[in-house]
């Protein structure tokens, strides 16, 4: 029994018994392939009409009419060529050469007896296209259970596997099954591209739709079913039919979406729970993410950006939508996501980015920055769902330690890291209490602040006096002052390196 979904060969046709008692005359060896139309052809141009996978009845059994078709058929990749012989009237067979060239072809050349071509040529025409009735009615069949549900992960999944009889399963762009099984030896780059494909496993084949794109034309979501055989007609059923089943999808995922921007649970909730999974990130939290909009997948860099001073009021919706703008004009599209200090934002590529590329980042973050009392930290570039959570820790961490510097990579930290580390020593925190308190509540605060900048801005006292917004005479007063209340020289590289850790310690713990 041939099964709906196949596609119909020359064999099969003659054993089906649809073309009555037609005999193979010729061209054995090409029997074995599929037939897509039947075509009549009463004359020449009705021959060189025909095109590839079509089988031509011939009404006309002139000698040279036939071998046209022959030839055709060789040329074209005609499938076969069909004489009719009526039962009544003249009919002039073949001639044994013809047969013979029909051999050397192995274009499969048959004889049907029938008083009109038309008849023959329907009833092949409707057994050939009995694959497109059968999957026209699993269509149907599909898209109305589809509109008689809500068309979430779980019920497309089984709406398509009863009905096909695959195994589905909406997987994100980094591989994570939102609901379903992921098919063995699934190749990973086939979820790298942007439109549908159909490719062949161990076990059958698999189709993978997109569901839900961005507006870079990067996939984050989509729908792959695995079906057992190798038969390309019921590969390319099964591939409408899921493109159906993703456009419903789409809808779900868009309306989800609002939901999700709806919920109590923010943006910057969903990060935190993100950032807070470490390198075990279950499917749930992927799938709110994907929903929430946000590529998982590829090579993430992180940059992380706060108010250079205290100031609550600079983290509002406004804001957020005005440093989206701006990060857009400069032709950077990631994720931003407002918090409780500060903004994170990621960019994320397909492949690991070159190592010159922070350069070029921090110049256009400190473009988008401007004359804003903003500063920005920039993470290293990594892969993958935990690389979000990482990246972004070196971006806050580069973040606190710009100085005077309005951008700062975590990889340009250098010493200023290595100082920052050693601050967060208990024993040191109060060893720097005792040696700074003469300069406590001093000036309120005035004193002690200054030299902490100043020794920040590598004892240069303009660019102090630029940070404290007073004359830089201000600054060298305060200074010495503070060498005389403390009792050292900062022009001692030791003491001065004391006095700093002493200032970063503190200020640390302050924080």
């Amino acid at each position: 029994m041939i099964d709906d979904a196949d596609s119909l060969t020359v064999r099969d046709l003659l054993e089906i018994g649809v073309l009555g008692d037609a005999t193979l005359l010729a061209g054995e060896r090409g029997i074995g392939t599929e037939v897509a139309d039947v075509r009549l052809a009463a004359d020449i141009t009705a021959v060189e009409a025909c095109s590839a996978g079509d089988l031509v009845i011939l009404t006309g059994h002139q000698p040279y009419l036939v071998e046209v078709a022959l030839r055709r058929a060789y040329s074209a990749d005609v499938r076969a060529v069909v004489l009719v012989r009526p039962s009544t009237g003249a009919y002039q067979a073949p001639s044994t050469a013809t047969i013979s060239f029909a051999n050397r072809l192995g274009v499969p050349l048959l004889q049907a007896g029938a008083d009109d071509p038309l008849l023959v040529a329907d009833a092949l025409r409707t057994a050939v296209r009995r694959p497109e009735v059968a999957a026209a009615r699993l269509l149907n069949a599909v898209t109305a259970r589809l509109g008689r549900s809500r068309p979430d992960p779980r019920s497309v999944i089984t709406i398509l596997s009863g009905e096909l009889h695959v195994t589905c399963a909406v997987i994100s762009a980094d591989g994570t099954a939102i609901e379903g099984v992921s098919p063995p030896g699934l190749p990973p780059d086939l979820l790298a591209g942007s439109v549908a494909a159909t490719v062949e496993l161990a076990e059958g084949f698999a189709v993978a739709v997109p569901v839900e794109t961005d507006r870079t034309g990067h996939v984050h979501l989509w729908l792959v079913s695995h079906a057992s055989g190798s038969n390309k007609r019921w590969a390319e059923t099964v591939l409408q039919i899921s493109q159906v089943a993703s456009w419903a999808l789409g809808s779900w995922v868009a309306a989800e979406r609002l939901e999700t921007e709806r919920r109590a649970r923010s943006r910057g909730s969903l990060l935190s729970e993100l950032l807070a999974c470490g390198d075990d990130v279950p499917p749930q939290l992927v799938q709110q993410a994907v929903l929430a909009g946000w590529r998982l997948d590829g090579w993430h860099t992180g940059v992380y950006a706060v108010p250079s001073s205290p100031t609550p009021s600079l983290l509002d919706t406004a804001n957020t939508e005005r440093l989206r703008v701006e990060l857009s004009r400069r032709g950077l599209h990631g994720q931003l996501v407002e918090g409780a200090e500060g903004w994170s934002f990621w960019l994320t590529n397909d492949s690991e980015p070159p190592q010159s590329q922070h350069r070029e980042l921090t110049t256009k973050i400190a473009q988008v920055l401007g004359g804003c009392p903003l500063v920005a930290g920039i993470g290293r570039p990594h892969p993958g769902v935990s690389g979000v959570g990482r990246t972004l820790a070196e971006a806050r961490e580069a973040a606190s330690m710009t100085g005077s510097a309005k951008v700062v990579h975590v990889d340009e930290l250098g010493v200023r890291r290595l100082l920052s580390m050693a601050a967060e020593t208990p024993a040191l925190v109060d060893q720097a209490a005792r040696l700074l308190e003469p300069l406590t509540g001093v000036e309120d605060g005035q004193l002690l602040r200054t030299l902490a900048i100043y020794l920040d801005e590598e004892s240069v006292t303009s660019s102090a006096a630029v940070r404290l917004k007073v004359h830089r005479n201000t600054v060298t007063q305060r200074i010495n002052r503070a060498e005389q209340l403390l009792g050292v020289s900062l022009l001692n590289p030791d003491e001065r390196l004391a006095v700093h850790l002493a200032c970063r310690a503190v200020r640390a713990s302050d924080e």
